[in-house]
């Protein structure tokens, strides 16, 4: 009697925690990540991607992680004074059909043409805001797109990019 309380009591465990398990996906924060082949991003390079909210609705800073080099934004000093990386989400589309579009404008230096940021293992590292508190009201794909908008083609010492969903609640 003892061994089948014993088996009986295992047996629920393991049908307990495999339950618990399938419940409790875990949200990934990567929305895109992206590094970029000799440091250059074209304009008309479109980064796109697919973000699965598995539980909503979900409440998150959505954040952009870049790093550059010393000759961001482009090869030729004369235009060393264009110090803004230009960047337009061009959408965020939500499972329910509904899109938000925005540009956003980011001075990477200071007046005198110094980076904001420490440079370590030669680059500089910017955490940026892009919406603060978004709604994730539904559960899918939301898909989104990103566009460099440097007026002069290609953006030069970008080595990589990076967007997440900071979850705030679950």
């Amino acid at each position: 009697m003892c061994i089948n309380k014993r088996r009986l009591g295992f047996v629920a465990l393991i049908i307990f925690a495999l339950s618990f398990s399938s419940c409790s996906e875990k949200q990934d924060t990567m929305v895109l990540s992206r590094d970029f082949q000799d440091e250059i991003w074209g304009r008309f390079d479109y980064l796109e991607a697919a973000y699965n909210v598995v539980k909503a609705p979900m409440t998150a800073d959505v954040v952009m992680d870049i790093e550059v080099s010393d000759v961001y934004p482009n090869i030729y000093p004369y235009h060393g004074a264009e110090s803004e990386m230009f960047v337009i989400v061009l959408s965020i589309n939500a499972p329910d059909g509904s899109s938000r579009a925005r540009e956003y404008k980011f001075r990477l230096r200071d007046g005198e043409g110094n980076f904001k940021s420490e440079k370590v293992d030669g680059y500089y590292h910017f955490e940026l805001p892009l919406i603060n508190e978004m709604s994730f009201n539904e559960k899918g794909e939301y898909h989104f797109k990103v566009e460099n908008k440097y007026a002069k083609d290609p953006l030069y010492g970008i080595k990589s990019l990076n967007i997440n969903c900071l979850q705030i609640n679950n």
